[in-house]
């Protein structure tokens, strides 16, 4: 048994061993007797000898002292940390201790190191190997570079010269509390506030959108490819595209297979377009299409230079938070207990709220990047972003709280910040197989009511009749329009079962 202890060895030696293996072609345990170390240790350096050699060649005898050691799963740890610290900061994001330690340890998860507690100790290391130290968050530290604006938008000009406005895109993805509700509330003096906290379930949307205000079909992104409320229902007919990772992030998979189709699309269309969309990691710089260029804005400047950040998203979240809260006063007005909202409500809530979007919105937002010359453009958003806010004063306090709830996700990461852990140790985190996705087939409905009312032919078709009669009172000839159509429709899906001949004779 070997009981020589692991050491340290400089590249003088690990070449050494290397060139005596080759040699005298000796077995790995002579070798570990011969220089006095584990067997294991000369397992690795024989391993990597090819690397090792390599690294001699382009650097002669300058670094022959130099002792190397194989990465720890620790240095790994902070490795990853420490690149999704920098992400994160790219954003302008806020990240405190505890949310740092939290990210390490779930690093650490992933890489399968046990016993790692990321205490307060680790951190001081942390931050002191990476000079990082806790400053209060001011807007001046924010400010975007005015000089790289500057040559973007003179850049700008020349890329987008050959385009028609209905052939300039931008895309870009957005976090979205599809459940969250408010977090305050007007209340009795004596009253006890009791509300829970924010529901923090998630989406990603991906909105694309051209200069004249034309959405394409977005991509939401969700925990589980087939959650219960999709029971039934085809859901490449509900005018989106479904997808669903373990944390509802956009990756590079997700997003070339969307680029590939988007370019499928404008080829069948005889389009050649041009997209620009930020630098996330999670958007391959690499991929050549036929009918799409692809231009990346200029980094730290997507606050002033993206469309979609000027007024769009905001847009589209007021619409569909409105949305939200019109379904929760409708359960309250009739007294109907309020369940909880699945993925199925949010997807027809986003599609509305794209579809209430105003085309003039859209293009004040590329005027605002620069795509246009300014104009009214500044003073036209800022009565978009507030506009039909008064829809929330029945379940918002004030305005100030309406700013709060509408943006209540805008900061959150919408890209898997673990990708870098794919690149070291070549694994992929994000895709799961069939068996783990049957796992996680119900994890969004979860709270969800297990019993699903059935009603009858007769019950639905008495009540788009009252539907009828209801909007026609109200002379609203496009929803009585709507309620006709639906009638017709399903009345045309109704399925006759063949009567029976004792059906049409009485016994009793």
């Amino acid at each position: 048994m070997n009981n020589n202890k692991r050491k340290r060895l400089n590249l003088e030696e690990k070449l050494n061993i290397i060139k005596t293996k080759e040699t005298e072609n000796l077995s790995v345990r002579v070798l570990a007797e011969r220089f006095c170390i584990s067997k294991s240790q000369v397992n690795n350096i024989l391993q990597d000898a090819c690397n090792l050699k390599k690294y001699y060649a382009e650097n002669g005898n300058e670094d022959m002292r130099r002792k190397f050691s194989k990465t720890s799963d620790g240095a790994l740890v902070d490795k990853v940390t420490f690149e999704w610290f920098c992400r994160a900061r790219s954003y302008n994001l806020p990240v405190s201790g505890p949310l740092l330690q939290e990210k390490a340890r779930e690093v650490a998860n992933e890489v399968g190191l046990e016993n790692f507690k990321a205490s307060n100790g680790w951190l001081q290391k942390f931050r002191e190997r990476h000079n990082i130290s806790f400053k209060n968050i001011c807007g001046e530290g924010n400010s975007v570079d005015t000089s790289v604006v500057e040559k973007w938008l003179e850049k700008l000009k020349t890329l987008i010269s050959d385009y028609e406005p209905k052939n300039i895109f931008n895309c870009d993805e957005t976090g979205l509390f599809f459940r969250a509700l408010p977090d305050k509330t007007l209340c009795l003096k004596n009253e006890i506030c009791r509300g829970g906290k924010i529901a923090k379930d998630r989406l990603t949307v991906l909105l694309c959108v051209n200069m004249i205000g034309e959405f394409e079909t977005p991509l939401i992104i969700g925990k589980s490819l087939k959650p219960r409320c999709f029971k039934s229902v085809n859901v490449s007919t509900l005018g989106v595209n479904w997808k669903a990772n373990r944390k509802a992030w956009m990756n590079r998979d997700l997003m070339t297979d969307w680029l590939m189709c988007f370019n499928r699309k404008m080829e069948m269309e005889n389009r050649k377009i041009i997209l620009f969309l930020d630098n996330a990691s999670s958007h391959p710089d690499t991929l050549n299409l036929k009918n799409i260029k692809l231009i990346f804005l200029p980094p730290n400047t997507t606050s002033i230079c993206q469309p979609l950040d000027q007024g769009i998203i905001k847009n589209f979240k007021v619409h569909y938070r409105q949305r939200l809260l019109r379904h929760i006063l409708s359960r309250v007005d009739q007294n109907v207990e309020n369940k909880s909202i699945n993925v199925l409500d949010a997807i027809f809530w986003i599609k509305s709220a794209l579809k209430n979007i105003k085309p003039e919105t859209v293009k004040n937002c590329f005027k605002k990047s620069g795509f246009f010359s300014f104009d009214t453009a500044e003073y036209v958003m800022e009565n978009d972003n507030v506009a039909n806010l008064d829809l929330f004063s029945e379940l918002v306090p004030s305005t100030i709280e309406i700013e709060d709830y509408v943006s209540i996700d805008n900061n959150i990461l919408t890209e898997d910040n673990t990708l870098i852990i794919s690149d070291i140790i070549n694994c992929n985190l994000d895709n799961f197989s069939e068996k783990e996705n049957e796992q996680l087939e119900e994890q969004e409905e979860e709270d969800e009511d297990d019993s699903i009312y059935n009603p009858t032919f007769e019950e639905v078709w008495k009540t788009i009749n009252n539907l009828k009669t209801y909007f026609k009172n109200k002379e609203d000839e496009i929803a009585l329009s709507m309620v006709a159509n639906l009638q017709i429709h399903f009345e045309e899906q109704k399925k006759f079962t063949q009567k029976k001949i004792t059906d049409f004779f009485n016994f009793t």
